[in-house]
């Protein structure tokens, strides 16, 4: 996938365009996901024990409850990420950089900038898809496949006026925004990387300078905060697992639980600081797709990147 492609898929994540309605009838986030943890699937010998796969999908319920709770990863990654997983996300990010993010910046940037960055990543996509959400339900008889006509109307509609313009306020946001809606000509954009085969180069993202990353990243947590307070005044407490649209809450925890199917990988090459061969669990949870590690006789999470289905 090239640079391009890569942001375009991440504004229809933030700004929830590209969501899709699955066979259940529920919601799939269609992400800017990161490229493959260089894990494979682990031979018939080693598969999930039964004790492993309640440990794991219990992992992945607690998660769930507490973003729920919270709408907010930070204070998750304090209870249940690895205790340095700033400094692994750092160096994987090194070597791999983050959505939107020149491998120069990454270098550049300090372990915390690139935290706060990668939580406001995290962050949008779901308040994002709790919006979505809300829409929903307000204009239950909108039809949500035709891709076509979701341009600058379907985005005024969703998203309230001030998170529209706030987005704006970010140059990168504004591009962003503007090609999506298709409000401005993308060849007009100064600073937009051009179209190449392959892989992504990761010198022609578009973030490339600290401030860069500073002002989006600030611009995202505004606009999470502007999200958060028009979700609170929706009627009723929105949540993920109610996308299901089962008939009662029982029906929609059942179908979640459907779709985290753990599994177990060994890494083929070092991730996130553990070498290859290394014995790593895996699981769908909410829009994201968690890798876990055993710490201490305990599951941690190592990595969360948004889940494509």
């Amino acid at each position: 996938m090239n640079s391009m492609k890569v942001w375009r898929t991440f504004i229809k994540s933030l700004l929830v365009v590209l969501l899709a309605t699955t066979g259940s009838g529920g919601i799939a986030v269609a992400a800017a996901a990161r490229t493959s943890s260089g894990a494979q699937e682990a031979s018939a010998g080693t598969k999930l024990t039964a004790e492993e796969e309640r440990e794991v999908r219990e992992m992945a319920e607690r998660f769930i409850r507490r973003m729920q709770e919270t709408n907010d990863i930070a204070p998750l990654v304090g209870e249940m990420f690895v205790t340095d997983y700033a400094e692994r996300l750092r160096q994987e990010a090194i070597k791999k950089p983050l959505t939107l993010l020149s491998r120069s910046v990454v270098e550049q940037s300090s372990r915390e900038e690139l935290l706060r960055y990668q939580l406001a990543l995290d962050n949008s996509l779901y308040v994002a898809t709790l919006l979505f959400l809300a829409y929903k339900t307000a204009h239950p008889a909108d039809d949500d496949d035709d891709e076509q006509e979701w341009g600058a109307t379907f985005y005024k509609q969703l998203l309230p006026p001030d998170i529209i313009e706030l987005c704006k306020s970010d140059p990168i946001l504004k591009v962003l925004l503007e090609e999506e809606t298709n409000e401005g000509a993308e060849e007009s954009q100064p600073g937009a990387p051009l179209e190449k085969p392959g892989v992504i180069d990761h010198d022609d993202e578009p973030i490339r300078t600290r401030e860069q990353l500073r002002n989006f990243t600030s611009t995202l947590e505004q606009a999470i905060a502007l999200a958060r307070r028009h979700l609170a005044a929706v009627p009723h407490k929105l949540a993920l697992p109610d996308r299901h649209n089962g008939a009662n809450e029982e029906e929609n925890w059942s179908a979640e639980r459907e779709a985290m199917k753990p599994r177990e990988w060994m890494l083929t090459e070092e991730f996130y600081g553990y070498p290859k061969g290394t014995r790593v669990f895996c699981v769908n949870a909410l829009i994201y797709h968690m890798d876990l590690i055993r710490v201490d006789g305990k599951l941690k999470v190592l990595a969360l990147n948004f889940y494509m289905d």
